[in-house]
């Protein structure tokens, strides 16, 4: 994995920033491409169409060449709980108010693209539905050609479970270095064992096909999706607002990251890959084989530029880079392992240095799908990053400010009591710093006849854990043994300490929920504060 300090797009002029998607259009015998609509000083407003596989890289606001992979934040930026979906109302580009609007002279182009309005709060959201999809489904080229082009996940791997159990088999058409990415492997949880997850991805497929229209000689398509169930999840952004017209109204054209997704029920997902290999070299091949992975490491690519036309040559090695810094967080996180790499023997044939190995410094790559034909190299994209949630130490401080607000704005009688978690075969994960870890149980009286629980847990840093929520019918035996159940550590089952155990969570309550914590991708205190509280009140409310 490498960070690309600049990266350009071949035909985008310099300092152009990309400003809107419209529609998709296909030529006979040619792929879909995407019609781009950028902003530079000196050209004004401008398009350029590109193939659907930058899709990944296409983030509106970004200005070309782009010069860091970090996500840093551009133009008005918060953070919202997003409202019940069937509150989303899905409108057209035309339906924006002025003040929102850009590329005008370009409007009859794009104006039926589709658009959601949100409403929380005393604010009006509008978010795109191709950034909206790119957020959740456009992570790589190699992902976003099985949704264009063939609408399942067969391209990417094959899944499989057994009670609390899951396994997936990672395609050899993929990189194998998405094995090695840990978010990879949540998003790729995600999308095969949610079945609502993946019919959304497979809508796109569907809805390209069922309502694409033929005009002189070419096809073409305005982008729609079904999103998945995306309740009680909130969202960090960056966008724009007109502070003097429609100052409430603020247009989103970047999500940064999206909490309280809904994972699978599933404890362990084991991951594996074709092409995960320990290789064991013959003893007289040591010296080659040893020579040949040092110059491998020592091999300088600098890639600073996409091809948006060419395709890449299927021999040569394949360059996964990081563009970008988005965080995709669960509710509760299962335990997601590689399975044990597969070992080989090194063929006593092997030359000593393969014909990609010799090739100079590389500055041109293309994240198109291979062809016998090709000649520069291959290159796919990981925008996936891990949560950038509160800071460890301050999230007891806000789970109490929560359940402040929980109580002064519904009005509920709330009861805390804090105390050790218990020393129950996790070595040293019971303490912190050298000292006791707390957690803090909280009883609400929700209404004349029910009670909620919450359990909190202090962390350290780089740890998550989300915060549980659930009924019983009494309101200390159950906490005490789903705490117990928390440290425990069953190497058989690969479940370690620190994890809730969800078949346990699940059996002994009478139902029971996860809350994620807020992301701080976006530094606002206050609106994550707002926006966990609303999050929190929502399940309260409904479980």
């Amino acid at each position: 994995m490498s960070d690309l300090d600049e990266i350009s797009i071949r035909g985008i002029p310099k300092n152009s920033k990309l400003m809107l998607l419209g529609d998709w259009y296909r030529k006979p015998g040619n792929n879909w491409r995407v019609v781009c609509y950028f902003y530079s000083k000196h050209l004004g407003y401008f398009r350029k169409s590109l193939p659907v596989d930058m899709l990944p890289t296409l983030i509106l606001g970004t200005q070309f060449p782009k010069t860091a992979s970090k996500n840093e934040i551009k133009g008005w930026t918060g953070t919202f709980k997003l409202p019940d979906q069937s509150k989303w109302q899905k409108l057209n580009y035309s339906d924006l108010p002025l003040s929102l609007q850009r590329a005008v002279e370009f409007s009859e182009e794009f104006d039926n693209g589709f658009i959601y309005r949100m409403e929380e709060g005393n604010r009006v959201y509008w978010l795109p539905l191709t950034e909206l999809c790119r957020m959740l489904f456009f992570h790589s080229a190699e992902i976003t050609r099985a949704a264009v082009y063939h609408g399942n996940t067969w391209q990417l791997g094959k899944s499989t479970h057994d009670n609390w159990i899951g396994e997936v088999r990672l395609s050899s058409d993929i990189p194998v270095r998405y094995l090695n990415s840990l978010q990879f492997r949540k998003f790729f949880t995600w999308l095969f064992f949610v079945p609502e997850v993946e019919h959304s991805f497979g809508s796109i497929f569907s809805r390209l096909n069922h309502s694409k229209l033929d005009i002189d000689g070419a096809e073409r398509w305005t982008f729609d999706f079904s999103p998945p169930n995306l309740n009680n999840c909130e969202i960090s952004y960056s966008g724009f607002t007109n502070k003097k017209l429609e100052k409430d109204h603020i247009f989103i054209r970047e999500i940064r990251s999206i909490s309280g997704v809904t994972s699978p029920d599933l404890e362990t997902v084991y991951f594996s890959h074709p092409d995960d290999d320990i290789l064991v070299p013959t003893q007289e091949k040591d010296t080659v084989s040893n020579d040949r992975e040092k110059q491998s490491r020592n091999r300088n690519i600098d890639l600073k530029e996409f091809h948006p036309d060419l395709n890449p040559d299927f021999r040569r090695k394949r360059f996964l880079f990081k563009i970008g810094s988005y965080g995709l967080n669960f509710d509760v996180e299962p335990d997601l392992r590689k399975s044990p790499r597969h070992i080989r023997s090194l063929p006593t044939d092997t030359p000593e240095q393969e014909e990609i190995e010799e090739q100079p410094s590389e500055e041109l790559a293309s994240l198109n799908e291979v062809s016998e034909s090709g000649k520069i190299p291959r290159a796919d994209i990981d925008n996936l990053d891990s949560p950038d949630l509160i800071d460890a130490p301050e999230k007891l401080t806000f789970y109490k400010a929560m359940l402040k607000r929980l109580e002064n704005d519904f009005g509920w009688d709330i009861d805390t009591q804090f105390g050790d978690v218990p020393r129950i075969r996790c070595r040293s994960l019971h303490l912190i710093d050298g000292r006791p870890r707390q957690y803090c149980h909280a009883i609400i009286k929700r209404d004349e006849t029910t009670t909620i629980q919450l359990l909190e847990i202090q962390l350290a840093p780089k740890e998550s854990l989300s915060t549980l929520i659930f009924r019983a019918d009494d309101e200390r035996l159950t906490c005490l043994k789903i705490l117990e159940e928390l440290m425990s550590t069953y190497q058989g089952e690969g479940l370690n300490a620190m994890k809730w155990k969800r078949k346990f969570n699940s059996t002994n309550t009478d139902v029971c929920a996860y809350l994620s914590h807020p992301d701080s991708k976006i530094k606002c205190e206050d609106e994550a504060l707002a926006s966990w509280t609303a999050r929190a009140a929502a399940k309260i409310t409904y479980l």
